[in-house]
């Protein structure tokens, strides 16, 4: 407003009307590209991340003790990948016996470290353990996200730049469990994976 009334009304008593002009073009860039500014920050205040939800089919083993959503940056091709360098992502822990479960890796979690990327491991992690490890023997795979095409290897999730992705969803079925990656402890797999089935079994012997 300040701008308008000093060229509208007091610059025509000590300029001429080409001067006027010129400096009008002045002011109106200035305000195009205070306004261009002004958006800038509204944009970058959209964090990178993704959210969905969690559902879980089947009985929860009583024995676990905790249950994270977790992120990897490379694929898990071997032990040694399953570390905190890969690791960009772990949700709190998720209340036993909960069949829905709604996330967003932009609320508080226990690590957040979510740039705009492709990322190759997102997956459902459960334990037995009474402290929080990084052992990979220490962990099974109940959920894994696929991509729409692919539902046998593990999907690659995008996320574009200032871009929040949605419906990243998961599906853990207790009673068929994803391809474990290396390292992965096979008592504790089958415990997880076969126990109904060994139940079934041992009805049938008798």
């Amino acid at each position: 407003m300040l701008l308008t009334f000093l060229v509208s009304y007091l610059l025509p008593y000590y300029f001429d009307v080409a001067m006027i002009k010129r400096i009008s073009l002045v002011v109106l860039l200035f305000t195009f590209l205070s306004c261009d500014k002004g958006l800038s920050p509204e944009l970058a205040s959209i964090n990178p991340g993704f959210g969905g939800t969690i559902s879980f089919l089947g009985s929860w083993d009583k024995e676990v003790t905790r249950t994270h959503i977790v992120l990897f940056q490379n694929p898990l091709l071997s032990k040694l990948d399953f570390n905190a360098f890969n690791l960009k992502y772990v949700s709190d822990s998720i209340d036993t016996e909960t069949s829905i479960y709604e996330y967003n890796t932009n609320e508080p979690s226990l690590l957040s470290n979510i740039k705009s990327g492709d990322y190759a491991y997102l997956a459902v992690a459960q334990s037995k353990t009474k402290v929080l490890s990084l052992n990979r023997e220490d962990w099974i795979i109940v959920g894994l996200y696929y991509n729409a095409d692919d539902s046998t290897n593990p999907g690659i999730l995008t996320i574009p730049e200032n871009t929040f992705v949605d419906n990243i969803n998961i599906v853990c079925d207790f009673n068929n469990l994803p391809q474990q990656p290396p390292g992965a402890d096979s008592t504790k797999a089958i415990t997880f994976s076969t126990v109904k089935f060994l139940g079934k079994n041992k009805e049938l012997m008798k």
